[in-house]
């Protein structure tokens, strides 16, 4: 946390060059609106009292918006808890539709991110009005075109995967109720699109971290290239001592710099962690389940079509694929980004170690040892409440899990077919 406070106060200070206080980049102004579309999503839907103040240019807490945001939530709460308990004493809610479960299961999750948001609203300006993103993302000069891929895969997951539900949903009940209006399918869409909308913000800071870390790995390299070089036999010949102290303090200014984003980058992804870790988690756990009440549907589907000769009802079993899909989806797009970035970050240590030290300047050593020590002993990783690590072993776990809860039910579905016959 030194190390962070330490280097945010570096990057404030770099602001108040003109150079920086000029225009944005273009990269900035898309990430920029895109952070601009996550805001007002957590604003419209009662998650962030909070609002932009123009004047002295940082968030501020804006008692309006928490009326507003109070209100929306306890509309919410109140309609869906009531709709859930007249579904419960009628005996209507199914345990073999995932859509329904989904809905209900995530809306439980929307209503904690209501209270767990609102409780650490301080944490979360101080968070906000420290990040220096902007400024990250113009030193680098990263492309537009890197920037329009990590967003891709943002939108994916936070309005293509959503709408492919949507659509699916509407269609399928289209087909089933030909009279419902679209206000149907809204009421259940409205508690997943709240329950994901967190984890869709972790998920895009996710991504800016992997662009911040992979163009300061190729900074990295890019010194790395020229201290080896300048310590070969013939660079050794070709210039004098001077000449090479001069480059190797070049050389440790780009270094210390690049230390310095790198504590950002990787310090304030486990911050935001830390404020998005319960409704990750929570996520988590209902994907989990989702994924294998799908895959048990599908199993009962066949096997009463075969054992029991019932009608195979193909739209519903499309829809509950679709549903089944689409959190596994999410959760291999969560563990695939997440080990993107811990790979850059170990990457990171890996380039500092091929540094030939043995001709190099005192000053750049210390740097170089500097950076590796902070390498070191941030112990950089991704893990909600410290349950479950963000990385490419998580596609596996969730697999081995599903797999181990299908076979039980499946095990006891079957017992249960044949002892009655």
């Amino acid at each position: 946390m030194q190390h962070l406070k330490a280097a945010t106060r570096r990057i404030r200070a770099s602001w108040r060059t003109p150079r920086l206080r000029s225009s944005w980049t273009l990269t900035s102004r898309v990430v920029m609106g895109c952070l601009i579309i996550a805001i007002v999503q957590n604003i419209v839907y009662g998650i962030f009292p909070c609002c932009f103040d123009f004047k002295h240019k940082k968030f501020v807490f804006c008692k309006t918006l928490a009326i507003y945001c109070f209100s929306v939530a306890t509309l919410i709460g109140a309609f869906y808890v009531t709709q859930i308990w007249v579904a419960y004493s009628e005996n209507k809610i199914d345990l073999r539709d995932p859509i329904q479960i989904y809905c209900y299961m995530n809306l439980c999750v929307a209503l904690i991110n209501y209270v767990t948001q609102w409780a650490i609203v301080p944490e979360i300006l101080s968070f906000q009005n420290s990040l220096p993103l902007f400024s990250t993302i113009d030193f680098f000069t990263i492309s537009l075109r890197s920037v329009g891929r990590a967003m891709s895969l943002a939108s994916l997951k936070m309005f293509v995967l959503p709408l492919l539900m949507h659509l699916t949903l509407i269609v399928y009940q289209r087909h089933k109720q030909p009279d419902l209006s679209w206000i149907g399918t809204a009421k259940i869409m409205l508690p997943i699109y709240l329950g994901n909308q967190l984890n869709n913000c972790f998920f895009g800071g996710i991504v800016i971290t992997k662009i911040v870390l992979v163009a300061i790995n190729r900074r990295l390299r890019e010194i790395l290239n020229e201290v080896n070089r300048l310590q070969t036999q013939l660079e050794l010949l070709l210039h004098k001592s001077y000449y090479r102290i001069q480059r190797f303090c070049d050389l440790a200014d780009r270094l210390d710099e690049l230390a310095c984003k790198y504590t950002l980058s990787t310090g304030y992804s486990m911050n935001y962690l830390l404020l998005t870790g319960i409704s990750l988690v929570s996520s988590m756990a209902i994907n989990l389940i989702i994924t294998t009440l799908g895959f048990y549907t599908q199993y009962q589907a066949v096997a009463d079509h075969i054992m029991l000769e019932e009608a195979y009802d193909i739209p519903r079993a499309l829809a509950h694929f679709v549903f089944l899909v689409v959190p596994f989806t999410e959760i291999c797009l969560v563990a695939r980004v997440s080990q993107q970035v811990l790979d850059e970050a170990k990457e990171t240590g890996d380039l500092l170690q091929r540094i030939n030290l043995e001709h190099a300047d005192v000053r750049f050593k210390q740097v170089v040892d500097a950076l590796w020590l902070e390498v070191s002993t941030i112990k950089y990783k991704l893990m909600p409440m410290g349950l479950l690590e963000l990385d490419g072993s998580l596609i596996n776990k969730i697999f081995s899990t599903v797999a181990g809860f299908l076979l039980f039910l499946i095990q006891n579905d079957l017992t249960q077919r044949f002892s009655l016959k």
